[in-house]
C-alpha cells in the first residue's frame, strides 16, 4: 500500500514524507520511501534496520529498544493485543469508516493516544494517528491496499549499502 507520514505540532505540520509500505505478518515490514528518496525502514521479525541516505548511517534496533514508540504500528503487523498495550479503548463512526481510540495505557508511554481508522466492510486500514506526550502528533494515512500480494522475502532483509556507517540503538 501506499502511505503518506506527517509529523505536526501544534496543528502545524513539520515535515511529510511519502513511500510504499509492504508487509508480511508477522513481524515484518518495509517503508520505501519515495520522499525523502532513498530513506528505508526495514523489520525481518528480528531487527530493525533505518537507513538514512541523508546521514549516510544505518540505524540497528532491537525489537526491546523500540517497544514504547513501535506499539501502535503493531497494529499493521498482527502483533497487537488492543487490552494488553492499551488502556481505555472507544469505537466511534466517523463519516463512513469507524475510529477505535486506544489511550495509553499508562503516563510512561511515549504516546497518549492512537487512532486507528478502518473501513468497515473491507477491514483496510487508512489511517493511524499517533498523539505523543511531547505535543507531536504522527499520523500514517494508507491508499492503494493489496490484500495478500506474493512478496519476495529479499524484500524484508536489509543489506548496507557499502561505506555506509552502522550504529546500535533507538530511534
Amino acid at each position: 500500500m501506499d502511505f503518506v507520514e506527517a509529523v505536526s505540532y501544534a496543528g502545524r505540520t513539520r515535515r511529510q514524507e511519502r513511500g510504499s509500505l509492504y508487509l508480511l505478518r508477522p513481524g515484518k515490514m518495509r517503508w520505501q520511501y519515495t520522499q525523502p528518496a532513498g530513506k528505508l525502514f526495514v523489520s525481518d521479525g528480528k531487527m530493525f534496520h533505518l537507513y538514512s541516505p541523508n546521514a549516510n548511517q544505518v540505524q540497528r534496533i532491537h525489537p526491546r529498544q523500540a517497544a514504547d514508540w513501535r506499539a501502535p504500528l503493531a497494529f499493521l503487523l498482527g502483533r497487537l493485543s488492543f487490552h494488553e498495550q492499551f488502556g481505555p479503548i472507544t469505537v466511534r463512526p466517523a463519516g463512513g469508516v469507524v475510529e477505535l481510540v486506544a489511550r495509553a495505557r499508562n503516563d510512561r508511554e511515549v504516546y497518549t493516544e492512537a487512532i486507528f481508522t478502518v473501513e468497515p466492510k473491507s477491514c483496510e486500514i487508512r489511517r493511524i494517528a499517533v498523539a505523543g506526550r511531547d505535543g507531536a502528533v504522527t499520523e500514517f494515512v494508507f491508499s492503494g491496499e493489496v490484500l495478500n500480494p506474493r512478496l519476495q522475502a529479499s524484500l524484508f532483509q536489509f543489506q548496507a549499502p557499502p561505506g555506509v556507517e552502522v550504529v546500535e540503538g533507538s530511534p
